[in-house]
């Protein structure tokens, strides 16, 4: 009696609560704590591609609409069956044995059997198995949360390509009018063959420069709508004509530091492969003895009499006394222990690399916008005022509107870069590869 209580009470004790929905409530708070809520995982589209698309818009499209992310959220309904799996024992066997002949009754003989391994075993295994399945929803939310990041840099790649073309397409304009103006001169006599030839050549270069750029724009934007997962390619979306201004202020190192201590998921799931290889060492101390089994033996002999009682099978440890389990399960922790320490050592360090580039392309910008810009629109001004006075050429005005819009290309191509570090800065605070 005392034996069938303390079975029934291993039985009880494994019982564990599997989430129904996966444990996909519990992804979206991880996500939600790690993006401050700007992932919006019910998406109106239609009323988002009404207007200007947003960054945080373009990742809420993709989110409701991507169907490899929808992959990786079915992941975890395989971590919600292996944790059942793991919570749950081996059916018992029935053996039956009937014997003949037999009189004057035929002898027969029951045998009802289970695992007493696995019985004593299971509420480890289930810790186990609920470590693996906090790990499997850790690594959805990187998922989530990597697949966001990716959305946000095409997003970022089409709004740079999308000004690159319009400053193209500027260079080209005064190309195109410096040429016309050369070959008017030329019929006058005012300038040589090899002038002529040098501003119909930028003409042509400024012609193939924005050929490259449309073809850059529609690369980006054909990426951003596969990442949206938006199978007509027919909807009419747009996308704003400039970055967003840049944030008032960045956060301080301390604080990068301490976000980073809380939301980093490469850590968290680290720890987690720790936990579970660290639970199985012990189970793999008695992985020899894996098919004992306890039975109820009940047995009727030709006379008619009958015999029942309790019974147990342990194997004999002599050709496998279970130390390559033992070796394997110690070197398992060994290495997450390892890889703990080294994911704790690096990630300082990307951190604080991060950081850098984010300072080097915020102050790239902000020298761009107060003074590479205003100086050549003073240049621009001034060269104006002295073609009025017939002191400099047409072309000298011409040249200062072309270096004017180079310069506004190079600041358009330091402001991706700002964004791109601001994105990388935040998969470092989570603990995601680029």
């Amino acid at each position: 009696m005392k034996s069938i209580t303390t079975i029934l009470a291993l039985l009880f004790a494994s019982c564990v609560s599997v989430p129904r929905d996966a444990g996909l409530g519990e992804v979206k708070e991880a996500v939600a704590s790690r993006t401050d809520g700007t992932i919006n995982w019910i998406a109106d589209q239609d009323a988002m591609l009404q207007d200007e698309l947003t960054a945080d818009e373009a990742v809420a499209i993709a989110v409701a609409n991507n169907p490899r992310l929808q992959a990786t959220l079915a992941e975890l309904g395989i971590a919600r069956a292996d944790l059942i799996e793991a919570s749950t024992i081996s059916n018992p066997l029935l053996e039956l044995e009937l014997r003949l002949p037999g009189e004057p009754r035929r002898p027969y003989e029951l045998r009802l059997a289970q695992s007493l391994v696995e019985l004593i075993q299971l509420p480890r295994r289930r810790a186990i198995g609920r470590a693996a399945f906090d790990a499997a929803q850790l690594r959805v939310s990187s998922s989530v949360l990597r697949f966001a990041a990716e959305v946000r840099a095409s997003y970022i790649d089409l709004l740079a390509t999308t000004q690159h073309v319009a400053q193209s397409r500027a260079i080209m304009e005064a190309a195109k009018a410096a040429a016309e103006v050369a070959i008017k001169q030329h019929a006058a006599g005012n300038i040589t063959d090899l002038d002529l030839e040098n501003e119909q050549a930028l003409y042509e270069q400024a012609k193939l420069d924005l050929a490259l750029a449309e073809r850059e724009l529609l690369v980006a934007r054909e990426a951003l709508l596969r990442n949206m997962g938006l199978r007509d390619a027919s909807i009419e979306w747009r996308v704003p004509d400039r970055f967003p201004d840049l944030p008032a202020t960045e956060l301080e190192p301390s604080q990068l530091e301490q976000l980073a201590a809380q939301q980093r998921l490469d850590l968290a799931i680290a720890r987690r492969e720790v936990e579970i290889a660290q639970q199985r060492v012990p189970i793999s101390r008695i992985a020899s003895l894996g098919e004992m089994e306890v039975d109820v033996h009940f047995e009727r002999e030709p006379s008619g009499e009958s015999t029942v009682g309790p019974g147990v099978v342990v194997p004999i440890p002599i050709f496998n006394s279970g130390r390559a389990a033992r070796t394997r399960a110690e070197a398992e922790y060994l290495r997450a222990r390892h890889l703990l320490e080294a994911l704790t050592a690096e990630s300082s360090s990307q951190l604080r690399t991060a950081q850098a580039n984010l300072a080097e392309a915020r102050a790239r910008v902000e020298y761009y916008r107060d003074v590479i810009l205003p100086r050549r629109r003073r240049i621009v001004e001034l060269t104006k005022l002295e073609h009025n006075a017939m002191l400099v050429g047409v072309f000298q005005l011409l040249q200062a509107r072309q270096n004017e819009a180079e310069a506004q290309s190079d600041y358009i191509d330091a402001q991706r870069e700002y964004w791109s570090a601001r994105t990388n800065l935040d998969r470092a605070l989570q603990g995601i590869e680029p």
